[in-house]
């Protein structure tokens, strides 16, 4: 291609290394440490890319599922203020909406499920005590706690969707998308879902988000239940699956829409809007991997392995084998040329059958939305308006504080 990048991956703290919180560690500073720890990554970058051949002002952050939410955390910290360390973002499955930011007082059972579990509840100094034990011990305590990023008055000062009301955000090109059935992997499915009240029952419970009754009800309007129309999208007939819930379709459907694609969009319209004016690039991924049954669809994460040209791994063997590796190629070049011009598309009469022929990718416009569909059969542009008024009820502000995005 002629356009070099370098890679660079981070490590930081995961679970409750990471996201553990307590007010000791609010007012130590050390809420968000995993946070904190790519923020120190980012810094890293911009001291010593240059010794390895990088251009610091040429940084762009890419991350998929918790790696894209992670990104937009970044965007939206410390009030949006802008230190200098990325110029573009990649986001793949992932945004502002459906990790859900705690406050310190949801942490109260959890905290003192872990320090009961683990023998410190009695402790003088409870911090000090988990620190001391040894990851053996503290996890033979079998925590089982999902620890997400809190709004500390720091790092995150208020919800993304408070600060998306203030304007409070990084201001970048970005490259973002999500796979067409999301909402295989992000469902309520206990209790079965076989009828509307299974499925209210289970939204209710689900993720720790704060979903009240009339909120689900109004999704079920915008949602009805037309397996036709549902995931997973690779079967085009209305089959119903009842081993999984007459109505396991329609939480599929919304499910992945709170999760996942609703935060794509939710960025799209935003940075790509009047207000904002970025370079915006959308995606639908739309290739089901060669061992995914037709059940299975285009779950969550299954694009990675093209976007990293995984060609001796999950690309294959199979018989679309040569279709998917050109797919891959197409992908990989289309990111590579974004980091570099800030733009996926090969420049004017520099087009070979090596650069993956994806169709032009337009840019994302609140006039007339677009979406490139990545397929390894044919990958197409569509227009972004699928499910459009369910997936802006998702977005509303209303409903957003009660995902606590």
């Amino acid at each position: 291609m002629g356009e070099p990048i370098i890679a660079i991956a981070m490590n930081y703290r995961l679970n409750m290394y990471g996201f553990l919180q307590t007010p000791q560690l609010l007012a130590e500073g050390s809420s968000n440490a995993g946070l904190l720890d790519q923020r120190l990554a980012l810094r890293w970058i911009q001291e010593n890319v240059a010794a390895f051949g990088g251009d610091k002002d040429r940084v762009t952050i890419w991350g998929e599922s918790a790696g894209a939410q992670s990104i937009a955390y970044h965007l939206f910290s410390y009030d949006g203020r802008d230190d200098g360390l990325y110029r573009a973002a990649i986001l793949e499955s992932g945004g502002p909406t459906g990790a859900q930011v705690q406050d310190l007082a949801y942490y109260t059972v959890p905290v003192e499920n872990l320090t009961r579990t683990t023998g410190c509840w009695t402790a003088k100094d409870q911090l000090a005590c988990l620190r001391g034990l040894s990851q053996a011990d503290l996890f033979a305590a079998k925590p089982s706690q999902v620890w997400n990023p809190l709004v500390d008055g720091n790092f995150l000062t208020g919800y993304p969707s408070q600060l998306i009301r203030e304007g409070k955000f990084v201001k970048v090109p970005l490259l973002t998308g999500a796979n067409s059935d999301e909402g295989i992997n992000f469902n309520p499915n206990s209790p079965k879902p076989d009828n509307e009240q299974n499925l209210l029952n289970g939204f209710m419970f689900w993720r720790s988000y704060a979903l009240s009754p009339p909120t689900i009800r109004k999704f079920f309007d915008l949602y009805p239940n037309d397996p036709c129309t549902q995931p997973p999208h690779s079967i085009t007939n209305c089959s119903v699956f009842p081993s999984k819930g007459l109505q396991w379709r329609r939480g599929a459907s919304i499910g992945g829409d709170l999760v996942m694609i609703s935060g794509r969009r939710k960025m799209c319209e935003l940075y790509a809007g009047p207000e904002v004016g970025q370079t915006v690039y959308s995606y639908r991924f739309d290739q089901r991997l060669w061992n995914r049954t037709e059940i299975e669809g285009v779950q969550h994460f299954d694009n990675v392995a093209f976007s990293f040209q995984n060609i001796t791994g999950l690309l294959g063997p199979s018989p679309e084998f040569d279709s998917h590796v050109e797919l891959a190629r197409g992908i990989g070049q289309a990111y590579v040329r974004f980091v570099n011009n800030l733009d996926p598309n090969p420049k004017a009469g520099n087009v070979t059958k090596r650069d993956g022929l994806l169709p032009t990718w337009p840019k994302y416009d609140l006039s007339a939305p677009k979406n490139m569909v990545l397929n390894a059969s044919n990958s197409f542009v569509e227009d972004d308006t699928w499910r459009k008024e369910g997936i802006a009820y998702i977005n509303s502000y209303e409903v957003a504080r009660e995902l606590l995005a």
